[in-house]
């Protein structure tokens, strides 16, 4: 065999090395970090549910995510300020995780209560969540408190309704 047959072959199995290596880092990367590839979108149901009750925000805290929604009638505000209670005993929340639709700011967790300010997007999926705050801890012991809508200067208390019940009673 020639030098250069040997010194082509060395070179292409170096790449091919290098490129797996790549591949297996990249595959790592994504197994470990799953949220890259989470979303939380509405069932038929739950949308029809909202609308039925009149709401303008619905919440639901479920794999591991809380994930909040925007109403289909609610005109998209210019931002939104959302206040999350919970139990500081048995939940964790994770804010720098944050995600979702838009700008989105959270407070430090503290005593029980989390702030996150949102500027949705002016292009908006209502049936995508508009906030995904990862938590881990008991379901039951989070609570979306309130949300305030704030539009050309004027603030609005908006309506919530959780999806945790519907959720619940569709599984069984």
């Amino acid at each position: 065999m020639s030098t250069k047959k040997i010194f082509w072959s060395v070179k292409e199995n170096i790449a091919i090395i290098i490129g797996a290596a790549f591949v297996a880092f990249g595959v790592f990367f994504v197994s470990q970090n799953p949220g890259f590839f989470t979303a939380s979108i509405l069932s038929l149901q739950e949308k029809n549910f909202i609308i039925e009750k009149w709401r303008d925000i619905a919440y639901k805290t479920n794999s591991w995510y809380v994930d909040i929604f925007m109403s289909e009638k609610l005109e998209t505000p210019e931002s939104i300020d959302f206040t999350i209670s919970f139990d500081k005993d048995t939940v964790s929340l994770d804010s720098l995780n944050l995600s979702g639709q838009g700008t989105r700011i959270a407070s430090s967790p503290d005593n029980g209560s989390i702030l996150i300010h949102s500027i949705p997007s002016k292009i908006i999926d209502k049936s995508q969540s508009l906030i995904m705050l990862p938590f881990t801890g008991n379901i039951e012991d989070i609570l979306l408190s309130e949300a305030v809508a704030t539009t050309a200067n004027t603030n609005q208390d908006l309506s919530i309704w959780s999806l945790n019940e519907i959720i619940s009673h569709s599984s069984k």
